[in-house]
């Protein structure tokens, strides 16, 4: 049976949904962006998730966080809707882009929660009335996570226009996968895709090409990876293997209309662990409209992923 435990984390509190018997486990903090900490199949931890609150405030690589409005970087922050010029705050000071939105440090709060003999569940929401520097639109955020004794982990997110207007969106997640001490140690396999070509700001110069080089599971070794990739429009599901030392990840995202099109694969300096990205749309969609949503009002899009775990006896 699984149980919800409360605790403080730091000047938050962290929500942890466990079952002691088949030693599943989801840690989160739902009022930083619901922010995963922690994730255990079978006693095992798949996420390389923040040790402390002071390092999840810090928010270094955007481990394990929601990306809304907007996934990924924004040109110099700025667009266009309506005949209006909208500046979002640079929070990318490397290449002077907005990145990933402004979900990850909102303060969500739970809206629900299921404690099950073989699953666990649990929904957060955010919602705006048209207060952010940038996107002064009226909305609703929601994202839920369900993990099963079976080893699946289900997430899903839901953006809702509340405006009296059409809105632009855009949502993802940014997990950071770790199954070995480095990810040179792990094996990657890739669904056929478009690679998008980026400048040196890493925008994308509309430009892309057959990437194939992950088609067949094979090593990480030293490669290098913090590329977009445009998923087959032929396909209803995306799927990507990921296997290291510490077992089997097999990960998949929904596609379609208004559903997880877009893939980045990004491998941190560190490469301690592997962000595997789902997203709705391409980088600096609010200007090249590349998977952009446009939400008329009292209108919604969702779109899930989820992966499964099978640890190494």
């Amino acid at each position: 049976m699984y149980q919800l435990d409360i605790t403080p984390f730091g000047d938050f509190e962290k929500f942890s949904l466990h079952n002691p018997v088949s030693g599943n486990r989801l840690d989160l903090v739902p009022a930083f962006g619901a922010c995963v900490l922690d994730l255990q199949i079978a006693g095992q931890s798949i996420l390389d998730g923040y040790q402390t609150p002071e390092e999840m405030l810090i928010n270094k690589w955007g481990k394990n966080t929601v990306m809304f409005p907007f996934p990924n970087r924004l040109q110099d922050g700025k667009y266009e809707w309506l005949g209006k010029t909208h500046q979002l705050p640079i929070n990318d000071a490397d290449t002077g882009n907005a990145l990933h939105g402004f979900g990850r440090k909102k303060e969500m709060r739970v809206e629900e929660i299921e404690t099950e003999e073989n699953f666990a569940a649990i929904t957060c929401l955010y919602s705006s009335q048209g207060e952010e520097v940038g996107y002064p639109f009226a909305f609703t955020f929601a994202i839920s996570f369900r993990i099963e004794d079976t080893g699946n982990v289900e997430v899903e997110l839901l953006f809702q226009n509340d405006d009296e207007q059409p809105i632009p969106v855009g949502f993802g997640w940014h997990p950071y996968f770790q199954l070995a001490d480095t990810i040179d140690q792990m094996e990657l396999q890739l669904p056929a895709a478009e690679m998008i070509e980026v400048n040196n700001r890493l925008i994308p110069t509309g430009k892309r090409y057959l990437y194939n080089y992950f088609l067949n599971i094979k090593p990480i070794d030293s490669t290098i990876l913090d590329n977009c990739f445009a998923l087959s429009s032929e396909q209803n599901k995306a799927q990507v293997t990921l296997r290291g030392e510490r077992g089997i990840l097999n990960y998949w995202q929904e596609m379609g209309d208004h559903k997880f099109n877009f893939l980045q694969i990004f491998t941190p300096p560190h490469r301690k662990s592997i962000a595997i990205e789902a997203m709705t749309c391409n980088i600096n969609a609010f200007n090249n409209k590349e998977g952009l949503i446009t939400l008329q009002p009292g209108a919604h899009a969702h779109a899930r992923f989820g992966f499964s775990f099978e640890s190494v006896k």
